[in-house]
């Protein structure tokens, strides 16, 4: 029951930081999450590299985006 919690509490300490950081909404930073955490074990979960790996993507695509125009 502890590693449940301990786990539960970084995932929503994870959205909420994803969501100040990002400008997302909560509900797109849980679902970015959830995405990323879908084919991982989550006894190997590390939510900071998952943090950044998404802020890295979202990151790629607004430059996308900004050469396209």
């Amino acid at each position: 029951m502890n590693f449940e919690k301990k786990f539960l509490t970084k995932y929503l300490d994870t959205i909420i930081e994803l969501s100040k950081e990002t400008g997302m909404s909560k509900k797109e930073s849980r679902t970015m999450l959830d995405i990323s955490l879908s084919n991982q074990n989550p006894k190997t979960v590390d939510f900071n590299e998952i943090k950044t790996e998404i802020k890295s993507i979202i990151t790629i695509n607004i430059f996308s985006l900004l050469c396209k125009l």
